[in-house]
């Protein structure tokens, strides 16, 4: 123990008041006394006068018995908003971020109360006049329901105490502050001069500081050096380390990443992580608590739900059968994507549940949800709060399976500070629709600090002010960048500027922030014996300096670090040798009939891992439906369109027959008939958008009527999207070929429309053969004569036929056999050469389907991985690199 927190503990031991800059250092000193206490063989004493500043002045308030009630930071925000919209205009309301405002007119107020200043109505820009008026009607609101602001409580207890209402203590001493606002001054004053002895303790800089310095590569590489220095110490058997970190709740999420994996790294694996050998000051909102973020989903729930609510309503434990169901919630899941939809009619999804038994629980639970959605009375905060907390419980919240520690403390919070704070609006706020007491509640749950109760282990990882006072063997500081400190000056906007540097206002100037930051140098300089300063070197593009205000090191040496853990190596270091067992090949199929079609002997061809999982284990990754109409909906509205035009037209003549006018209302016939089927029973995006769609496909098949098929020799359409069953080696595959033209010879010409942009004909000369669909029928068809396969590419500006024809000349400019050289590698020279090779390509692909070959083998990286959707199953980024330096393929 320093001298300084010496003579804490025995002031606080003689009686007197011990008032701290914050909680933490109140907690840390408390701890002190009891040790030292103890440490003296004491069994029973006094409790101690030791207390932040904040708690000493709302205690005090207490014990006044008065009948004014002292606001929260949540109430006062709640009553600057009311204000707010009071005073403001409609039109100046809705150019307002309502929320951001009140938050920034509470710090000009505080601020205000703080320094003892009121604003000259005559000096004021418009913004600066519109808060004195906000101001005034939140002053008129306090005063009219005796509410008294957190910032004029200093006023009111010095008040007290010079009317004798609250005693004075005999000594006082101050331990922590940085700065002093003129309303503590006041205080320390009134307490002097009612005779008692005021004292500002800090802490003097020992003589034999290590200090270090050390540059990291960017702010990544920090957090990591800072996590392997800590592990470093406490392998060496350190028991008190620090880490500062000035903007903690900036990136809180990754240094408590970052830490767990380098110290901590079973943790990161453990279904109950609530122990740890560090704690973090500040806590996380608790609306981002798992349980409690759920319990808000649930209550936002509306009449229309996106896909991203309703997965999560399937997905998640914290709501009743969500175990027992599991299975059957994650197939209906699967199911609602594959219909491609952004959003669902809650009735929609109930309709959907009506025949699947085993989704009984959670076909109550959604009607729960619609019944509450039915009452749309507006009520008082506080009996918002006793319905939502009624409605959590009718849904199963917080879930059949035993919580842990994190999740019971987390459920605590939420019932007694989020749910209470709702409940204490009701003098502030008028009846609330549940739009807007959830709002409100969700608001609050957010500015709700959540910390895990618990031991404090050796590592405290803490911000630059809940560093004051504190004391660590070990101490590094994050962050010590030239940008960082000192820091930009931030005036706020509704005091005048002059007013604020005048009285020297936190970040109100260049000068005020240099001063602040030379004077946390000092205390951090203080608070160990062994301290790093640490900074970045670059930030993306951008080389970085240290702050000129860190001391120069008074060592040589780069602190020491402990090598980097990485989590995969340690379990492999502690488990058994591993044995591996390279098996590629899955049971043989027994059944010939398979389902997949032709994109089972493709998926084969890229990847026979790949048709093994899709077509074998029938397993697919989920589907992300994107905005307004998808690229597969608009490829299958052309196929089906033009389907409908062919089924009408029947051939070339047919259609040369028509005027354009004709020809295009033909069309658009044709689309809106396709329009009509394809969006029956399902979820119909926006009618602009759907028209704006109708328009573009016409004019798309427009053009390629007129541009392609107008230009073409006579030909008859024999078939359009018809199914077949085929045998294909050992066997039997379901196709449908898009068209099939007849020409004036007799012969045939296989057509496969396409609407993407990547279509290479060369594909059908692959080995394996990757596009398969063209060769299975032209091998198939015995009763036609095929002298050409050809991609139709059906796209704006692109419209033509890619593939490979008999003869040269038959098709327009679509290539002959002969031009390919990869025809000439394989030594093909003739059309029934190529059907060959197409029979030998298309046996061996469904034999090895068959047999169970399912190595991870792609065909192609870029080609086969790029949008594949099992490259997190197979693991094939670790193994090849892939392009674009992703890990995945």
């Amino acid at each position: 123990m320093i001298d300084s927190q010496k003579m804490i503990i025995d002031a606080a031991a003689d009686g007197a008041l011990i008032l701290t800059v914050n909680k933490r250092l109140y907690r840390y000193l408390r701890d002190l006394f009891e040790q030292e206490m103890l440490a003296k063989g004491e069994k029973v004493w006094a409790t101690p006068q030791i207390a932040s500043y904040e708690s000493w002045l709302s205690q005090s308030l207490s014990d006044l018995g008065e009948g004014w009630r002292l606001l929260s930071q949540q109430q006062q925000k709640c009553l600057w908003e009311e204000a707010i919209t009071i005073s403001s205009h409609g039109s100046q309301l809705e150019l307002l971020q309502l929320s951001k405002t009140a938050e920034k007119a509470l710090q000009a107020h505080q601020l205000l109360n703080q320094y003892c200043l009121t604003l000259d109505n005559q000096r004021l820009t418009e913004d600066q006049q519109a808060f004195s008026l906000w101001q005034q009607h939140y002053k008129k609101l306090c005063l009219e329901q005796e509410w008294l602001d957190q910032s004029d409580l200093p006023a009111r207890i010095i008040a007290a105490l010079e009317l004798g209402q609250i005693q004075s203590p005999e000594k006082v001493l101050l331990f922590g502050f940085d700065q002093f606002s003129p309303s503590l001054v006041q205080l320390m004053d009134c307490f002097r001069s009612l005779g008692a002895r005021c004292q500002i303790v800090s802490v003097d800089p020992g003589k034999n500081i290590r200090i270090s310095r050390f540059g990291a590569r960017n702010s990544r590489d920090e957090i990591e050096s800072a996590a392997r220095w800590v592990r470093f110490l406490l392998d060496s058997g350190a028991e008190s380390i620090g880490v500062v970190v000035p903007d903690l709740h900036l990136c809180r999420r990754q240094i408590e990443r970052v830490f767990r994996h380098q110290i901590d790294p079973a943790s990161t694996i453990s279904l109950d992580a609530d122990d740890s050998v560090f704690s973090l000051s500040l806590g996380g909102p608790l609306a981002e608590q798992g349980v409690v973020y759920a319990a808000l989903e649930f209550l936002s729930v509306n009449h229309q739900v996106t896909l991203e609510q309703i997965s999560f309503l399937l997905r998640t434990p914290y709501l009743d059968g969500a175990q027992h169901e599991a299975d059957h919630r994650a197939l209906f899941d699967k199911r609602l994507r594959s219909f491609r939809q952004q959003t669902f009619t809650l009735s929609g999804l109930i309709s959907l549940l009506t025949e699947n038994a085993g989704l009984k629980v959670f076909s109550t639970l959604l009607r729960a949800l619609q019944k509450n959605l039915q009452n749309n009375e507006k009520y008082l905060p506080g009996t918002w709060a006793i319905r939502f907390a009624d409605e959590l419980h009718a849904l199963g919240w917080p879930g059949e399976r035993s919580l842990v520690s994190s999740e019971y403390q987390a459920i605590k919070v939420w019932q007694e500070k989020a749910l209470s704070v709702l409940v204490s609006l009701d003098p502030l706020l008028p009846a609330l629709t549940r739009q807007r007491a959830l709002s409100l509640l969700r608001r609050i749950s957010s500015d709700i600090e959540f910390q895990l109760e618990g031991p404090s282990g050796p590592v405290q990882v803490v911000g630059l002010l809940e560093s004051s006072g504190l004391q660590f063997d070990h101490l590094w500081v994050m962050g010590m960048g030239e940008t960082s400190l000192p820091a930009r000056p931030q005036p706020n906007p509704f005091i005048p500027l002059k007013l604020q540097q005048l009285n020297d206002m936190p970040h109100s100037s260049s000068a005020r922030e240099l001063e602040f930051s030379e004077q946390v140098i000092a205390r951090i300089k203080a608070s160990s014996s062994d301290i790093v300063f640490s900074y970045p070197l670059r930030d993306g593009d951008c080389d970085l300096r240290p702050s000129p205000l860190i001391p120069l090191p008074t060592v040589e040496n780069q602190p020491a670090l402990s090598p980097f853990n990485d989590l995969s190596s340690l379990m492999q270091a502690a488990s058994e040798p591993l044995q591996y067992l390279d098996d590629q090949t899955g049971p043989p199929l027994r059944q010939k009939l398979v389902e997949g079609g032709t994109n089972l002997l493709k998926d084969q061809a890229h990847c026979p891992f790949r048709a093994f999982i899709h077509c074998r284990l029938q397993a697919q990754g989920f589907s992300v439906p994107e905005p307004g109409i998808s690229p597969i909906a608009r490829g299958d509205l052309v196929h089906l369109t033009l389907e409908n035009v062919w089924k009408e037209l029947k051939n070339l003549d047919n259609l040369l027959k028509l005027s354009d006018q004709e020809r295009g209302d033909m069309v658009k016939s044709k689309v809106a008939v396709t329009f009509k089927t394809y969006f029956k029973g399902r979820t119909q995006p926006p009618e602009k958008l759907l028209k704006l769609e109708a328009d573009r496909i016409a004019i798309l098949i427009g053009e390629w009527l007129e541009n392609v098929e107008m230009k073409r020799e006579y030909f008859q359409v024999l078939e359009t999207e018809k199914q077949h069953v085929e045998q294909i080696g050992s066997l039997k595959i379901s196709i449908q070929i898009d068209r099939i033209d007849q020409l004036e010879n007799g012969r045939c010409l296989v057509i496969d429309y396409k609407t993407g942009v990547n279509l290479h004909a060369e594909d059908l000369l692959s080995q394996p053969l990757i596009e398969p669909q063209l060769p299975i029928y032209a091998v198939a068809d015995t009763q036609s004569v095929i002298d050409a396969v050809v991609f139709a590419k059906v796209r704006r500006g692109e419209s033509r036929f890619i593939g490979i024809v008999k003869e040269k000349g038959q098709l327009g400019r679509v290539r002959d056999l002969q031009s390919y050289s990869q025809a000439k590698e394989l030594s093909i020279h003739g059309w029934n050469e190529l059907l060959l090779f197409w029979q030998q390509q298309l046996e061996q692909l469904a034999d090895d389907f068959a047999s169970g070959k399912a190595v991870v083998k792609p065909y192609d990286l870029v080609k086969s991985c790029q949008y594949c959707d099992l490259s997190g199953l197979c693991r094939i980024g670790e193994t090849f690199s892939v392009i674009g330096g992703s890990d995945d393929c």
